[in-house]
C-alpha cells in the first residue's frame, strides 16, 4: 500500500521531465507575450499546437548564426529589416511529421514560404525581410494525418507587429497556453492514475 503514495509525485517528475525535453526555455531568458520576461518565453497555441516563437533582429554587418543572434523578440518586433524567425516545436510527436511556414504580410501575400518537410531537430528557421512596419502573420501548417483535419484548418496563426506600438493583445494568448497545459497535466493524471493503481497487487 505504501507504494501507492509515490505514483502522484512521479507522474508529475516524468512530466516535468517531458517538458524539459520539449525545450522549453525557462530561467526568463526570452521575451514573453506582451514583451514582459517569463520562463515560458513567446509561447503561441491554438487548438492543436503549442509552439515557442522567436524573433532576432540581425544587424547588416552581422551574419546569421546561432553564436551571433542577439536577443530574442516576440511578437512584437521593435524595428523593420532583416529579421531571423525560429519556431520551436514543443510537441514532440511534430518534429515525425511534414510542418511548413509562411511568413505573410498584411495582405496576405507571402514574403518567406518553406516546403513541408519534417523537422527533427525540432526547430524551424528562416530569414525574412520586413521592408515596412505593419502587421504580419506567421503560418505554421502540419500534415498531421492523426487529425483526420486539413493542415488549413489545424494551422497556427502568430499575429506579428514589426516597428509598431507595442500591445498587451497577447496576454490572453499567453495565459490560454497556461491552462492548456495544465488541463493536460490534470487531464493525464486523471486517466492514468486510476490504471496504475489497479495494476498494482494489493500487499497482504
Amino acid at each position: 500500500m505504501k507504494s501507492r503514495r509515490y505514483f502522484p509525485g512521479l507522474l508529475l517528475l516524468l512530466a516535468g521531465l517531458g517538458a524539459a525535453d520539449a525545450s522549453v526555455p525557462l530561467g526568463g531568458n526570452r521575451k514573453g507575450v506582451g514583451g514582459s520576461y517569463d520562463m515560458y518565453g513567446c509561447m503561441q497555441s491554438n487548438d492543436y499546437y503549442v509552439v515557442n516563437f522567436a524573433a532576432y533582429q540581425l544587424d547588416s554587418d552581422r551574419a546569421a548564426g546561432a553564436g551571433n543572434l542577439p536577443e530574442a523578440e516576440c511578437v512584437d518586433i521593435p524595428a523593420t529589416g532583416k529579421t531571423q524567425v525560429a519556431i520551436d516545436l514543443l510537441d514532440l510527436d511534430l518534429r515525425k511529421k511534414p510542418v511548413g511556414l509562411k511568413i505573410l504580410r498584411e495582405d496576405g501575400q507571402p514574403l518567406v514560404e518553406l516546403p513541408m518537410a519534417v523537422v527533427k531537430q525540432g526547430v524551424l528557421s528562416t530569414t525574412v525581410d520586413f521592408k515596412a512596419p505593419g502587421n504580419y502573420r506567421a503560418v505554421l501548417t502540419v500534415d498531421d494525418t492523426d487529425l483526420h483535419t486539413q493542415p488549413e484548418v489545424s494551422a497556427l496563426h502568430i499575429p506579428l507587429t514589426v516597428a509598431l506600438a507595442s500591445g498587451q493583445s497577447g496576454e490572453k494568448n499567453g495565459l490560454l497556453v497556461l491552462f492548456v497545459i495544465i488541463g493536460s497535466l490534470v487531464a493525464a493524471l486523471a486517466y492514468f492514475l486510476p490504471r496504475l493503481l489497479k495494476s498494482q497487487p494489493l500487499e497482504q
